[in-house]
Formats: C-alpha cells, sequence, structure tokens
C-alpha cells in the first residue's frame, strides 16, 4: 500500500486544486468543477484524530459552502479501510472507475525521437492544443484549467509534437520524486492515426530522464481501448484502480 499511498500523493501535487484544506490525514479539494480529482478528496492517510463521522461532516461541510457535490477519491490505500463501504450506506453512489498504470522510462524511450518540444513554462498553444484535442470549449473550464497549470508545484513538462508548424499533439509530465507523472495527451482531430501522442511521450521520457526519474505513472479509463493499446506498447501495465464515490447535492 506504501507505493499506492505515494502515487496518489504525487498525483495529487501534480494536478493541484484552487482550494486545498488538510483533515486530519484526508485532503479535501475545490476547483471550480475541473477534473474530479481536484474536486474530492483524498483518502489515503489516516489522521486518528477525529472520529470518521467528524471527518466526514467537515468534509461534506466544505462543498456545501461551495455550492459542489461531494466527492471522494478512493483507492486501494484509502483510509479508513471501511471508508468505501461507509459511503456507500450514506447514499453515496460509485463513478467514474479509473485504472491506474505503473512503468519504467526505457520502453517509453525508444519513442524519443526528438520531435516533440518540452518546456517548463506554461504556454498558451500548448493549452489550445489540448482542450481543442479534448473537445473542451467552456471558457470558464479553459480559464480554471490554466491556473491549475499555473499552480503546478513540482517540475513540470509541456511536450508538443507540431506538424507544419501547427500543434498537433500535447502531453504534461510532472517529476517528483523519482517518478513521471503522466497527464493530458491530446491530439488534435485532424492529426490523429499518425502515432503523435507516443512521440510526445517518448521525448517527454528524455525529459524526465534527465531530471533524476526513472519510473512513471498514469490514469486511464478502462473503457479507453486506444489509449490502453498505446500504453501497453510504452511498457505500462495496470498497478491498481480508484474510483469516485459522490452525493448529490440536497435540493428542495
Amino acid at each position: 500500500m506504501d507505493e499506492i499511498t505515494l502515487i496518489e500523493e504525487l498525483a495529487a501535487n501534480a494536478v493541484p486544486a484552487a482550494v486545498s484544506q488538510e483533515l486530519d490525514g484526508w485532503r479535501l479539494r475545490f476547483n471550480l468543477g475541473v477534473t474530479r480529482r481536484a474536486n474530492s478528496v483524498l483518502a489515503a492517510r489516516e489522521g486518528g484524530v477525529l472520529s470518521l463521522e467528524a471527518r466526514l461532516a467537515e468534509a461534506e461541510a466544505f462543498y456545501g459552502r461551495r455550492g459542489a457535490l461531494a466527492r471522494f477519491q478512493l483507492c486501494p490505500a484509502s483510509q479508513p479501510a471501511s471508508l468505501d463501504a461507509e459511503l456507500a450506506a450514506r447514499g453515496y453512489s460509485a463513478s467514474a472507475p479509473t485504472l491506474v498504470q505503473t512503468g519504467y522510462l526505457d520502453p517509453m524511450l525508444k519513442a524519443a525521437v526528438g520531435m516533440a518540444r518540452v518546456t517548463e513554462q506554461f504556454d498558451e498553444a500548448w493549452l489550445a492544443a489540448y482542450v481543442e484535442g479534448e473537445g473542451e470549449t467552456s471558457p470558464v473550464k479553459i480559464a480554471a484549467r490554466r491556473e491549475m497549470l499555473q499552480r503546478i508545484g513540482p517540475p513540470a513538462g509541456f511536450a508538443a509534437v507540431a506538424v507544419d508548424g501547427a500543434l498537433a499533439a500535447v502531453a504534461l509530465g510532472v517529476v517528483e520524486r523519482g517518478w513521471l507523472g503522466i497527464f493530458s495527451v491530446a491530439t488534435r482531430p485532424a492529426f490523429r492515426g499518425r502515432g503523435l501522442a507516443a512521440v510526445a511521450l517518448g521525448d517527454l521520457a528524455a525529459w524526465a530522464q534527465a531530471r533524476g526519474a526513472n519510473r512513471a505513472y498514469l490514469q486511464v479509463f478502462s473503457a479507453n481501448a486506444p489509449a490502453l493499446r498505446l500504453y501497453e506498447r510504452l511498457g505500462f501495465t495496470t498497478r491498481y484502480q480508484y474510483w469516485y464515490r459522490e452525493r448529490q447535492l440536497a435540493t428542495g
């Protein structure tokens, strides 16, 4: 469980919420609705001071004050071990099961051809390519994502592959404690099917290796067959799964 707890902590640092509150081992996060991860409780550590009932009440009040639904991100390392069952009993529904995969950088480096530009500075052109690749059109969500990307504390690499002068594929890497976290992999629709995402990830791995990383982790939906095939070719295997428990806002 120690490695799972570490990966969850690294991933939380790589996706920093606008508001983050520590609560006896839990981390409450709110980010204007952009990404489930940054709008959920990370419950990967046990504090041991407050009762579970007290912590749940504090967490629900935290989201209630912001007009947001209460959401918990759960994994095999979640604390206490009974948390998932307790949330289910309180009417929280399960959603968005996601695979966490890990691998070493060496297989990824075989795809490094020096075609991607990797910069450690946030770039508006990178963001524009990402939101087009994801099909995001909400100005509010785009602005919130921009701010989140600019808050990342550990070294972050913004990889971009250009074709005929236009950014075609992008990926984000965050390096911390020997690990490369991979996020925001996207290819603009006009450039799909050319293997450009693999190129971006290969060059991102080379950037990360130069900064002391030797292993990588990523999250992927189990139904995303194209992404799973890509990550398998790059040497990734599933380490564990996480999911969310959500309770809708009260009405009336």
